[in-house]
């Protein structure tokens, strides 16, 4: 059996013009179930000797990228904080996991959807995001022979929203087991881990697409993490969507 647990980065909801989070990703870690207490004891053990408050702080990236006076990162200066984010691409590499994703670029997501709704339907893409990723899992797991079991950083307005599409599809699945689980990130190593890929895969394809123009410091950073983490990402599974969106198995070309 096979468990997958994911984060999102860039959600906004169903306002796909927000300037600032163009790009919507939810990654997902997919581990072994047999393997989750060695690679969870690991973790545990080798995060602290990277930064020692990790024992009881969550890794939350984006934080240690972009820290505010709030943050507890910032008592650290943002050479330390991006030291600590490398060790820490580093250290999951080492771990036996592979990484799927959906990456959706706003703009044309929006204007496919009014397109195939005539502007009648707004259609959030975390959610839109999971259908895709649920049904690309599922066949995966579904060539090993395996059962599935997802998990999801708890979101309050997500779990009705998700509840509504289970019926579309489970509907002849007999490879995911269960509607997805809901569990705070800070209490899972794996939920903090997939935020980590979904944060540089965001940044990546915000660079890429020529939305985010960072200093030179930070761009060569998200690019050589992003490439590091690359190595993890399985190909099969993962998608960037941007331009065409599916519904009941058809393309619509933007």
């Amino acid at each position: 059996m096979y468990l997958m647990y994911a984060d999102e980065s860039g959600n906004t909801g169903t306002d796909l013009d927000n300037k600032e989070q163009p790009i919507f990703v939810l990654a997902g870690i997919l581990i072994d179930s047999s393997k989750w207490h060695e690679i969870n004891n690991y973790f545990n053990k080798a995060k602290v000797q990277i930064l020692p408050i990790l024992e009881n702080t969550e890794i939350h990236t984006s934080e240690l990228f972009n820290s505010s006076k709030k943050s507890i990162f910032n008592q650290f200066d943002w050479h330390n904080n991006f030291l600590v984010l490398e060790k820490l691409v580093d250290l999951i590499l080492g771990l036996d996991l592979t990484v799927h994703y959906i990456a959706i670029d706003k703009k044309p997501f929006k204007r496919g959807v009014n397109k195939v709704f005539n502007n009648t339907l707004k259609i959030d893409p975390y959610i839109y995001s999971f259908g895709k990723l649920y049904d690309n899992v599922s066949k995966i797991l579904s060539t090993r022979n395996q059962k599935g079991l997802i998990f999801l950083d708890d979101i309050l307005t997500i779990p009705s929203q998700l509840h509504n599409i289970y019926p579309t599809l489970s509907k002849d699945n007999l490879t995911m087991i269960e509607e997805a689980m809901f569990i705070k990130s800070q209490n899972t190593n794996f939920i903090q881990i997939a935020d980590l890929f979904a944060f540089y895969i965001e940044k990546y394809y915000s660079i890429i697409s020529g939305y985010k123009k960072y200093s030179e410091v930070k761009e060569k950073h998200c690019l050589h993490m992003y490439e590091k983490l690359s190595k993890k990402i399985s190909l099969e599974g993962s998608e960037f969507i941007k331009t065409y969106i599916t519904f009941k198995s058809k393309e619509y070309y933007l």
